[in-house]
């Protein structure tokens, strides 16, 4: 069970941050040896801080001591330029990391020379990712443990460089325990500087850039936890680097060390009215020194990092989403309707499934749970809770509106939870938004495991923490326990409307829902405000693929029942006739499995469906709470403020 929170951090934060005030970040170290120029004179000391080209030494005494940097010896000279990197402390006693059975990843520095001349590809010539042949079925089996294999800690940072620079992207990579920030300014400022803080996550340590002349964020670290792999984030006119273009970073001491820029896919100029180069929004080192890498127009590819050749690489339709086991063993394609499971290393796929329903896609994501055995997807207005061992779809919420419901990020935070926006905390099972965190510069989920990344005038902070925290809980089982707050709870009258029914089949799904009803504690009174409704379309002639080679034509039905309240939607399931995952007879072929489902609609469903045991009733906005959430809590440097 893991018991992280924020407010265990807050006297750690609180020194660290007054530490950080003083010492000049990635600067102090441990105690060493210092000379002058003329070798006369020698002290032990431990760095403070470089200013004005003035050196601060404090002895083991507690003395404080300065030198002119002029005044020392070369050496002295030397490590001040370079550096010490603090991660060296931190190998001295390694920190668990994530065992990679395949093959030993190579942990040294990728080429830099590749980075200078960077090779021309004919895509034609490499291997596509090979989604499998003959009838196979699904078939994965979740890690042991997705969680992190590490306790992260916190981490103190600089404060703001600039009053308009702002924390733009953290990313993690659990292969190397490492994390990096970005920051970036554009306005105030004759050229654009950006840097990063660098994070051992075990120990909390961090080293902090030297601000640089670019417009760059960071996509990832590489598993050698010291290289950075960096983005352009400047306009095509801006005469700085643009979102097609990569360079990798390495840290010595604050200094950076830039290769020369790489474009991966130079050549996908229009994909879906888009007429820029293909811009890389997802990069996951995984082992052996690959990189998957991914487009913003649905190139999928696994790079060699010592010479940028591509291994493997598929083009995916216009809705896709990617994910990865948080060993980076396993990785989920979902291109348009088809979830493939995917060996990263090879290319090759193990199993596909259909999204059920084929529901309309767009802004989709995809977030595996702590075990690693269930998979939250959001897309457009919707949300969808999938069992990875059944294919089983275990819930679904949908929102009204249309508007797109996580467009820019989706958490699985805990069981039963999903971080909307990297803000919002929804209780999925009685669509409650618990929570609305406010005030993180970015909110990062791995593993189970939330990263909060903050950045103030007075310092920056990366918290590890568990979402909902103790506060959330207490106030969603309040909630539970106050009936006003609910459309739907055990015991409320609701009526049966099965208008939308073919004849045929409506007694049996009305005797099906009535089963439902009363497995759901709701009591059936003719003439209630709250309707559950069943409908079912259909058949249409639909072409369906579980293999992800070729099609077939199944005729398919669909169920659909929703609540209502005073006519306006609170709640809908749908399901069809085929399956996600189709099981067939012995000697049985696909089609003919198809053609024997698609003689009549699963009417089934309207019994096996979970109806809602809690249904959040819409309650007017509060002053600063615009998403109805039941508490507003805001990260500080501090600890969460929260507020009902």
């Amino acid at each position: 069970m893991r018991t992280r929170h924020l407010r265990d951090f807050v006297f750690v934060v609180t020194l660290t941050v007054c530490i950080a005030a003083f010492v000049s970040p990635g600067v102090a170290d441990e105690p060493r040896t210092w000379t002058d120029s003329t070798g006369k004179f020698r002290v032990t000391a431990s760095l403070i801080q470089v200013q004005d080209d003035v050196v601060f030494l404090k002895t083991d005494t507690g003395k404080t001591l300065k030198i002119p940097v002029a005044r020392l010896s070369q050496a002295d000279k030397d490590f001040l330029d370079a550096g010490e990197n603090p991660f060296e402390m931190v190998d001295a006693e390694p920190s668990p990391r994530v065992t990679v059975p395949a093959a030993p990843a190579n942990t040294g520095n990728p080429s830099m020379s590749a980075w200078t001349h960077p090779p021309v590809i004919n895509w034609d010539s490499v291997p596509k990712m090979d989604p499998g042949f003959g009838e196979s079925q699904w078939n994965y089996t979740p890690p042991v443990n997705n969680a992190l294999p590490f306790e992260p800690k916190a981490a103190s940072l600089p404060g703001k460089a600039n009053f308009f620079e702002g924390m733009r992207r953290l990313k993690i990579n659990p292969l190397a325990a490492r994390c990096v920030a970005g920051y970036t300014w554009t306005f105030s400022t004759p050229k654009p500087l950006s840097r990063l803080s660098l994070v051992d996550l075990p120990s909390g340590k961090a080293i902090n850039s030297e601000p640089v002349e670019c417009n760059m964020c960071p996509l990832t670290v590489l598993n050698d936890g010291k290289t950075v792999l960096m983005q352009g984030t400047g306009g095509d006119r801006d005469g700085f680097e643009t979102g097609d273009q990569l360079q990798l970073w390495t840290l010595t001491g604050t200094k950076v060390t830039r290769s020369g820029i790489w474009v991966p896919f130079p050549d996908d100029k229009k994909a879906f009215g888009k007429t820029t180069n293909a811009r890389p929004i997802k990069a996951v080192p995984i082992a052996n020194n690959l990189l998957i890498l991914l487009s913003d127009n649905g190139h999928l590819a696994c790079f060699d990092l010592a010479t940028l050749n591509p291994v493997w690489h598929a083009r995916l339709s216009q809705n896709f989403a990617v994910t990865c086991t948080t060993d980076r063993q396993q990785m989920f394609v979902l291109d348009e309707h088809t979830l493939m499971l995917v060996d990263p290393l090879t290319g090759q796929a193990k199993g596909s499934m259909q999204l059920e329903g084929k529901p309309r896609l767009g802004w989709t994501k995809m977030q595996l749970n702590e075990s690693g055995d269930q998979m939250l997807i959001s897309f457009v207005n919707n949300l969808r809770i999938i069992d990875l061992k059944t294919g089983e779809t275990l819930d679904e919420y949908s929102r009204e509106g249309g508007a797109p419901i996580a467009p820019n990020g989706l958490s699985y935070p805990a069981p039963d939870y999903a971080l909307l926006d990297n803000h919002l905390l929804l209780h999925i099972p009685s669509r409650i938004t618990v929570c609305d965190y406010q005030d993180a510069a970015v909110i990062t989920s791995v593993g189970g495991t939330e990263f909060v990344g903050l950045l103030s005038d007075g310092g920056g902070l990366i918290v590890p923490t568990s979402i909902p925290h103790p506060k959330a809980t207490e106030v969603l089982r309040q909630a539970v326990d106050d009936p006003s707050v609910f459309l739907i709870h055990p015991g409320v009258n609701v009526a049966m409307d099965a208008g939308g029914v073919p004849d045929k089949y409506r007694a049996e799904v009305e005797q099906n829902l009535k089963n439902a009803i009363a497995k759901a504690g709701y009591k059936l009174t003719n003439g209630a405000a709250i309707k559950i409704k069943a409908a079912i379309s259909g058949p249409k002639n639909e072409a369906v693929s579980y293999i992800a080679r070729g099609a077939y034509v199944a005729k398919v039905y669909q169920s659909t029942l929703t609540i209502e309240s005073d006519g306006t939607q609170a709640w809908s399931r749908s399901g069809g006739n085929i399956p996600m995952m189709l099981q067939t007879k012995r000697g049985q072929s696909i089609q003919e499995k198809l053609d024997e489902l698609g003689k009549r609609p699963n009417t089934s469903f309207f019994e096996t469906v979970a109806l809602p045991k809690l249904l959040q009733a819409p309650t007017k906005s509060s002053s600063g709470n615009t998403q109805n959430a039941l508490l507003v809590s805001k990260f500080t440097l501090r600890g969460l403020v929260d507020s009902e």
